[in-house]
């Protein structure tokens, strides 16, 4: 009689018995739990190679922007990928994508000329989406840069320099266009003192600079020191061959009843020298001075277009130099094409760095082109001015002084002088 009312009992117990159902819904949560912590998981693992992604192209863009800027490797490209590579994402590799471009096919720098555009892509391997019958997700980033405001004006490119670039004594040095780029490496490789003031975009150093004495520069935030050497754009460009001495040996140019005196490319040999209110007019071509000076001064005025005034020496010593000084305007324009084209004014490059070229003594002057002399020194003072809207000033070494000003605002007709920081836009 007690058996069944033990069975009953035993079936009451059971199937109220809520311990085996919390076990299983406990199991059932812990699925979830585990799946979302796999998910979450799988889910940071895409967003940390995203931001690898975006790292990488963020690098290659500023990268292949500071090639464009330095001019060196000359292929942008090659930068770019050599530094996606580096951070593990080489073209072609493990199914990576590394597209460069520039200017960029898309975004607001779309079709902007220094601007560069890096995409990269690559798929990621999914557990959990495979479930859904997709067993990856194509992950990318995509960055641009461009090239550092101020494309250069003014250029030292002796590295040795204890000071490359001097600007003294109340002079001004008006670069608001454009930069200024000393590759000297000492930490007083731009000099400002004296009262002086410089007035540029960008002023970029490879050493350091001295600012003393009430020496400025304007904005403070245009100096950046430690920086890449800047390469010469003219590097490669050859002094022109030549031979004789068609236009004279130590001639001079004086005042004439006439008026102007028109005058045809050729050699000067032992210098030349115009003075005493002469009237020059320079036909266009290469003037070849080969030894000594060339001296304008005595407020003479000179003109050419498509001019090119080369510096040199046919015996590797006493090379020529300019003095343009005591009141006297020139006016001369660079040719736009042929060996000489933008080069106003050429210095041998195997030209001493003692070796000084003068522009001084209240003279003024309207060079639309490039002042090159590599490895000499270049002085502007006293009062000179340069008021031409397109001009460039390469030297090995350049002084300022004397309440000299120098502006250059040269957008286009020369070599451009690659400086300052390229930055990330996009």
């Amino acid at each position: 009689m007690n058996r069944p009312r033990q069975s009953r009992s035993s079936l009451w117990r059971f199937a109220t018995e809520k311990r085996g159902s919390v076990a299983i819904q406990i199991a059932l949560a812990l699925t979830v739990i585990l799946g979302f912590i796999s998910l979450a998981t799988e889910v940071g693992f895409i967003l940390l190679k995203q931001r690898e992604m975006q790292s990488a192209a963020d690098s290659a863009a500023v990268s292949g922007a500071t090639a464009i800027t330095r001019g060196t490797p000359s292929n942008y490209q090659i930068e770019a990928q050599a530094v996606a590579s580096a951070s593990g994402f080489t073209n072609g590799t493990s199914g990576a994508t590394v597209t460069i471009s520039s200017p960029p096919a898309d975004g607001t720098y779309a079709g902007v000329s220094g601007a560069v555009e890096v995409v990269i892509s690559q798929p990621q391997t999914v557990t959990l989406m495979s479930l859904f019958g997709q067993n990856s997700i194509n992950v990318g980033a995509r960055g641009v840069a461009k090239v550092g405001a101020g494309t250069g004006c003014a250029l030292q490119l002796i590295s040795s320099a204890s000071v490359g670039v001097s600007v003294s004594n109340g002079a001004t040095l008006n670069l608001t266009q454009c930069g200024l780029g000393s590759n000297a490496t000492s930490s007083t490789a731009v000099s400002v003192s004296g009262g002086a003031v410089v007035n540029a975009q960008t002023v970029s150093v490879v050493g350091g600079a001295s600012l003393s004495n009430g020496g400025t520069i304007n904005p403070s935030s245009a100096l950046e020191t430690a920086q890449p050497a800047i390469t010469d754009p003219y590097a490669s460009v050859a002094v022109p061959t030549y031979s004789g001495c068609s236009n004279g040996t130590g001639k001079s140019y004086g005042h004439s009843s006439s008026g102007v005196q028109t005058l045809s490319p050729g050699v000067w040999c032992g210098g030349v020298s115009f003075t005493n209110d002469a009237q020059i007019s320079l036909n266009p071509g290469v003037y070849i001075v080969n030894q000594g000076n060339f001296n304008v001064g005595g407020a003479v005025v000179m003109t050419g277009a498509g001019v090119t005034i080369v510096l040199t020496s046919s015996t590797g010593s006493n090379y020529a130099t300019v003095t343009i000084s005591n009141g006297a305007s020139v006016t001369l324009s660079a040719p736009t094409s042929g060996a000489t084209a933008g080069l106003v004014f050429f210095g041998d490059r195997n030209a001493p760095s003692s070796n000084s070229n003068n522009f001084s003594g209240g003279s003024t002057l309207a060079l639309t082109g490039v002042i090159y002399f590599p490895s000499q020194l270049v002085i502007f003072s006293n009062g000179t001015s340069n008021p031409s809207g397109c001009t460039e000033l390469i030297a090995g070494l350049m002084q300022f002084t004397g309440g000299a000003t120098f502006g250059s605002n040269c957008s286009s007709g020369v070599l451009p002088i690659n400086g300052g920081t390229s930055l990330l836009v996009e």
